[in-house]
Parts: C-alpha cells; structure tokens; sequence
C-alpha cells in the first residue's frame, strides 16, 4: 500500500480522526473543568483574554510554517534529496526559536500596555489577572518552531499519526491540574499547565523526527535557497492568519463591554461549534493536502480539480447534519456538556444563544480552510491573504452593526456572514485559476444534502421533543437518554435520504465505514 494510495490515505484520516476525537474528549473535558470551576465570569474572561496573544502568535506561526513548508519540503526533497531537505528543516527551526524569544520578551514587557487596550472595560482586578497570565503562558511561543516544522516534515514523509496525536498531549496537562484546582486564585496553576502541555506536545514530535533521520544542529544556513523560498511564501500566509486573529481581538475588545460572561460564552460557542470540522472535517482536509500539493507540483491540474471538488462534496455530507443538530439541539447540547459547578442555566442560555448564530457557519468554516489549502498547494500564499483581508474586513463592518441589537450574538452572526464572504471570494478565484473546478457537482452535492440534513434535524427535533415528554426530569441521565437518540436520527435520516438519491459522496462514506466494520470483525 503506497503513501497517497486511497487505501492509504483513508488509514491516514482513520488515524487523525481518532486522534481528532480524543483530543475533542479531552478539550471538552478541559473546558468543562475550566466552566465548572470558574463559570462564565471576569475570571475565566481574564484567562481566556491571556491566551489570546501568546496563542495567536503560537497557532499564526506553526500553521503557517505548516502550510507553506510542505510543498518547498517536498521540492528541495525530490531535487536534492533527503539530506538537503533535512538541513533547510533545522534552519527553519532554528530561526523560528531566535524569533520566538525576541517575541517573548516584547510581549512581557508590552503586556501591561496591551491588555487593557483589548479589553478596555474590565474591571482593574481583571486587568490585573490578564497582565499576568498573559506572561505565564508567553513561554509557549519557545515550541512554535517546533510544532510548525515537525508536523510539517511529518505529514510531507505522509506519516500522520505522531503530528494528530499533538493535541492529545496538549490538553492533558490542563485537565489533570483543572481536576484539582478549587478556588479562582488557582487559576495561575491553568495557565502553567498550558505551557506544559505545549511543550509535551511538541516534545513528543522528536523521536519521529529522529526516525527519519533528523537531526538538531546549531545553525542557520542564510544561503539556503529553500529557506528564501520559505520566507517569500510565509509572508503571505503569516498576514493571513495574523489578520484572522485580528477578529479575536476586536471581538474581545467589543464584548468586554457587554455583560459578565459574555467573553466567555463566545469562547464555549466557538469550542462547541468547532467540534464537527475537528473531528471530521479536518481529517479529510489534512489527508488531502500533501496529495494536492504533489498533484500542483507535478502540473496535474485534472487530478487536481478532481480532489478538490471531491473535498468539498466530502466536507458538504459530513458537516450539514453536525449543523443541522447543533442548530436545532443547540441548548440542550450546552447543558449536558457544561452546565455543573459553577457554570448555571444563565451561562448556557447566552452560550446557546452564541451558537444560534456560529452554528449555521460550519460547513462554510470548513470549506474555507480546505480551500485555502488548495491555494497554499499551488504556491499561491496571496489570495489567502486577501480573501482573510476580506473576511476581517466585513467581520468588522457587520460586528460593529450587529453587537447593539444581538449583543454577543452579533459577534458570531458577524463572524459566519462575513466566513460566506470570504469563501465565495476563494471558490471565485480557484475557478479563475484552474478554468473548472466541478461547480455543478458541488452544487448538486450540497443542495442534496440540505434537503436530507434539514429532514433529519426535522426529525431529530421531533425525537427530542416526544422523549422529553416520555422521560423528564433534569439529571445526566434523562439528558442523555432525550439528546443522543436525536442526534442519532439527524445523522441516519440525512445517511439514508443521501443514498436513497444517490449522493455519491454518501454512498463511499458509507461503504467504506462498513468494510472497516467488516474488517474489524474478521
């Protein structure tokens, strides 16, 4: 079985999809820890407000290294071979670190002057516990080279699993200490246990990277070729995802000056409304990747269309019914997920209310970052970052119209039309560049299934409401009994209509799952 054969590059969205879901399990876990001990309340907006700069930075510069490395990897590679693509590697690794503590220590000693201008309307005591946390968790930027260069070595050899376990490792610090914290003042202890976890995560990328023959060196090559080209790519990508950043900052910069939590209930909406495309979605994306940017560097623009097209049909079948439920269950999906401890009826009705706008985005969410992957496979890190320009544009534009009328949920109303924006803007430029990209499949494809996605929350709605009626009460129990069976319906009404009008995309999603079943069971 060949690296990039369909049998293999199923095993492989086998294997981060289940790593995908534990690392889904854990966050929930994490998150419901973290509601449970400090609620929706100026404490968890603090730390939710630390995190924002170091992990901006984290998440701008490994994705982006991530993204754009692959493809000039796996040039240098197939031009000069393995030793050659090794040595631009720890260049890139290495400069990453020097930059990383130049960013380190701007950002400690800025925090005083930054905080307070995202959040102006906390209280001084929260202002105060921002500052601070935002300084314990700036040692995290030390491991962005890390994890930005590691998956992307990885995942270019094709080997999956070590980078899709990452998040894993990351959580478990922060549950273990969340289960024994108890008091608001402890939420210090959290913030470490992020960089812990940070640090494991990348750590543990080591061993595979040894395996295929790296090794560290204290060096940056300047004359490296591949590392130029690197630089001249990253650019793009780095303006891109900094400025999709930029909306997290405006959005906490608006909600701190709406009531208490608010911060927060965006935060659990966003965490809940990202557990579809994390589970699923982007399995599929990250699998499809290195078989686009080997079909864009070897000219293969036919195979090319085809996986893309394929992509968003995939992504169309798996995400609308996750949607769907969500949208229609979204209130009870928050209760039995968060609502204990400190977190009460009121913390999930505003988060429920956030999702009522953010879930609608899912598969447009989705679809986004596929195709923004498809342009970083063509060497194409531009377009990204004017269609990230748009979103953040029209985010801005729309949040600032919508936040007095909905509150929060004009943040996340904004946030999901301004995502439709942006992705009409990419599929335009796409079809511009390679003439077709299977536009009537497509939309075939996702007219079927929302008809069969709208069906099967229909009914899943109806299930909920009959079992709320045959088993009330307000215990974990009842919760699960009426939520589960609903969501189950969505998903086997919208599976059964998809294959009964012959979506295609449904019918090999379908029997793949059962020959792996069958498979198991022999």
């Amino acid at each position: 079985m060949t690296a990039g054969s369909p049998r293999s590059l199923v095993k492989a969205a086998t294997i981060i999809s289940a790593a995908a879901v534990l690392s889904r399990i854990l966050g929930y876990v994490r998150e419901m820890l973290l509601a449970a001990r400090f609620g929706a309340t100026y404490t968890s907006d603090a730390y939710l407000t630390a995190q924002d700069l170091p992990s901006a930075l984290l998440l701008t510069v490994s994705a982006g290294l991530v993204m754009v490395f692959i493809p000039v990897y796996r040039e240098v590679m197939q031009r000069e071979g393995e030793r050659a693509a090794g040595r631009l590697a720890v260049t890139v690794l290495n400069l990453t670190l020097l930059v990383a503590l130049v960013l380190l220590v701007a950002g400690w000693v800025l925090a005083p002057w930054f905080v307070p201008r995202l959040v102006p309307h906390f209280p001084p005591h929260a202002h105060a516990l921002a500052i601070s946390l935002t300084r314990t968790m700036l040692p995290m930027l030390l491991f962005m080279g890390l994890a930005g260069v590691g998956p992307a070595v990885l995942n270019a050899h094709h080997r999956f699993t070590a980078p899709a376990f990452v998040g894993v490792v990351n959580n478990l610090p922060v549950v273990l200490v969340l289960l024994v914290v108890s008091q608001a003042s402890q939420i210090h202890w959290v913030a470490w246990a992020v960089v812990v976890g940070t640090a494991l995560g990348a750590v543990m990328l080591l061993p595979s990277l040894r395996g295929l023959g790296l090794r560290w060196r204290p060096f940056i090559d300047w004359r490296d070729p591949g590392l130029a080209k690197v630089g001249r790519l990253i650019v793009p990508v780095l303006a891109t995802t900094g400025i999709i950043q930029v909306q997290d900052f405006f959005d906490r910069y608006l909600a701190s000056g709406l009531a208490e939590g608010s911060i927060s209930a965006l935060n659990y909406a966003v965490r809940v409304n990202s557990l579809p495309y994390g589970v699923v979605g982007a399995a599929i994306a990250t699998v499809l990747y290195p078989t686009l940017a080997a079909q864009a560097a070897d000219r293969q623009a036919d195979d090319l269309r085809g996986t893309l097209s394929r992509g968003l049909r995939m992504l169309s079948f798996v995400l609308l019914p996750m949607a769907v439920g969500l949208l229609l269950l979204r209130e009870p999906i928050v209760k039995l997920m968060f609502e204990r401890g400190a977190f009460d009826p009121h913390a999930t009705r505003l988060t429920a209310y956030a999702l009522l706008f953010y879930a609608p985005g899912i598969l447009l969410f989705g679809w986004q970052d596929f195709l923004n992957r498809c342009f970083w496979a063509l060497q194409d890190t531009r377009t990204p970052m004017w269609a990230a320009a748009a979103l953040v544009v029209f985010g801005l534009v729309l949040k600032l119209a919508l936040v007095q009328p909905l509150a929060h949920g004009g943040l996340a109303l904004g946030q999901t039309l301004a995502t439709l924006v942006s992705v009409g803007y990419l599929l335009w430029q796409l079809r511009k560049r390679l003439t077709s990209i299977g536009g009537r499949q497509i939309l075939r494809s996702l007219a079927v299934n929302l008809v069969t996605s709208g069906a099967g929350g229909i009914c899943g709605l109806a299930t909920f409401g009959l079992l709320a009626r045959l088993v009330p009460g307000d215990g974990l129990v009842e919760e699960v009994v009426r939520l589960f069976p609903a969501l189950g319906v969505v998903v086997v009404v919208h599976v059964g209509l998809a294959l009964l009008l012959g979506d295609r995309e449904g019918a090999e999603v379908v029997s793949r799952v059962c020959r792996r079943l069958a498979r198991g069971r022999a």
